[in-house]
């Protein structure tokens, strides 16, 4: 069962135990009322039903709000909820009434408040953040009845090309051990032998444990994982012995099948990615190759593709792969994947998705080298787009001055959207995203851009104010300034 909720914009005297009252300029208070949480209510409510029996669920400001706080924050699920249960400012935001210090709700509904909220509900919240944001104050709105408006019977001629798109992409990591064949085709083995010995115990009669060769395996296991600098013929060998053992260890659980029910659920889930892992690896050491379609790395996560990006020090990352765009100091997600993909294929269609926004192409898109391909420079030729980055061929011996300057420009200015994926992994959790379900961690991942963006409005709405009344930035920048002498001094 689903209540809607009220939207009431005025501050509540919260109940608070020194007989407080809420400060108005604070970031939560402030956020409350800029968020429009009833975009929300129509997604959310798909998800219970309608007949108007059973307990009040959580209305989606708290869903939605909670996930905000654990991104902003950093926290864990646990530490939101008691975050919650000590600050009157968190239960405002989330749209309590009253200030309670019991816990507001349990830990595990984040998980049901993720499930609710995938990541398409989040991206579409994310454009109306930024349509908010970048709507002009109401004194810079143009007044209904000025201006001459054209004749319905004229054609209006094509806008001319404005604005700057920065796009790049980038990967966000999961929260997963770095895989090997060896490790990942062991933890396979022993978690065959746990299945093994829980079919056992469904049943009425248990039949005699199959012999598992367990000790046998673990031994050739630990010969090899404690001597790394071992030949790769005795790699391959220990490889072999195990996925013989994986592949016994699932003869056995099919017999155990047609004796129990346990074909259900999370058993069968994890028998089906076994046979995968064991099929990938198999193939892999008959053909002794490194590389198979849709390799999985990790049993737990079997969504989780590895993507070589080559970075220094990193040049593989096990997550899931996106391409950002970044726009008024904006960002988008354009597109999410977590199989490997050439970025520069998207170029066009995030070039298409600005039109439809702004009814006119971008002026300039600022990307690297990779977007640069013949496909794309035909594109943005016919459409007067002014594509960054070096002519394709040999470099002319002759560098024409001002085009220097104009590629020095866009490096320079490209950076931002670096600096924005170095704010997403460092400050808001995306170097490692710790949500373990595919929705779930596509809806970490859009909750992080989306603290991005409205990060970004709070300093917008004070670069604003400062502009408003210089005479208080100045005040606030000298302060600063003898702040910082005396930390020096």
């Amino acid at each position: 069962m689903y209540r809607k909720s009220r939207h009431d914009d005025e501050l509540p005297e919260i109940g608070l135990y020194f007989e407080g009252r809420l400060n108005p300029e604070n970031r939560w208070v402030k956020m409350a009322k800029r968020l429009p949480w009833q975009e929300l209510e129509v997604d959310y409510t798909k998800h219970f039903k309608s007949c108007g029996r059973g307990e009040v669920a959580l209305n989606v400001r708290v869903a939605m709000g909670a996930l905000l706080i654990k991104e902003i924050l950093g926290l864990s699920d646990r530490a939101v909820v008691d975050a919650v249960s000590e600050n009157p400012y968190l239960q405002y935001f989330l749209g309590f009434k009253h200030f309670q210090t019991e816990p507001p709700f349990n830990a595990s509904l984040m998980t049901h408040f993720r499930k609710r909220l995938p990541a398409e509900v989040i991206n579409r919240f994310n454009e109306k953040v930024i349509e908010l944001a970048r709507r002009p104050p109401p004194e810079d709105d143009p007044s209904p009845d000025g201006g001459d408006k054209p004749a319905p019977d004229k054609k209006e001629p094509e806008p001319a090309n404005a604005g700057t798109i920065l796009m790049d992409a980038t990967c966000a990591p999961a929260d997963i051990k770095y895989p090997t064949d060896l490790n990942l085709v062991n933890d396979a083995r022993e978690l065959t032998e746990q299945l093994i010995d829980q079919m056992r115990k469904q049943q009425a009669n248990p039949s005699p444990r199959p012999r598992t060769k367990s000790q046998i395996c673990r031994r050739r296991y630990l010969e090899i994982i404690k001597h790394p600098k071992c030949s790769v013929a005795k790699r391959r060998c220990a490889l072999r012995f195990l996925l013989n053992a994986v592949r016994r260890n699932l003869e056995f659980i099919d017999v155990l099948q047609h004796q129990t029910d346990s074909n259900v659920g999370v058993v069968a889930e994890q028998i089906r990615v076994i046979h995968l892992v064991h099929d990938q690896q198999r193939e892999m050491l008959d053909r002794k190759s490194r590389r198979v379609e849709h390799r999985i790395v990790s049993l737990h996560q079997p969504h989780v593709r590895p993507i070589v990006r080559g970075k220094a020090g990193r040049e593989t990352e096990f997550g899931a792969k996106l391409t950002a765009s970044l726009g008024n100091g904006y960002t988008r997600i354009e597109r999410l994947s977590w199989e490997a993909y050439n970025e520069a294929a998207d170029l066009q269609t995030i070039c298409e998705r600005y039109k439809e926004r702004n009814g006119h192409y971008p002026e300039a898109v600022l990307a690297d080298k990779l977007f640069r391909n013949r496909e794309n420079l035909r594109y943005c030729s016919e459409h007067g787009i002014r594509l960054s980055g070096p002519k394709l061929g040999r470099p002319t011996k002759v560098v024409d001055s001002d085009i220097l300057r104009q590629q020095l420009a866009d490096n320079s200015a490209r950076n931002a959207i670096e600096g924005k994926f170095g704010q997403c992994k460092r400050r808001l959790g995306l170097g490692r995203v710790m949500a373990r379900r595919k929705d779930s961690s596509e809806t970490v991942i859009a909750i992080t851009i989306l603290t991005a963006n409205l990060i970004r409005w709070e300093q917008d709405v004070a670069r604003l104010f400062f502009s408003v009344f210089p005479a208080i930035y100045r005040k606030v920048e000298i302060e600063e300034n003898i702040e910082i002498y005396r930390m020096v001094a």
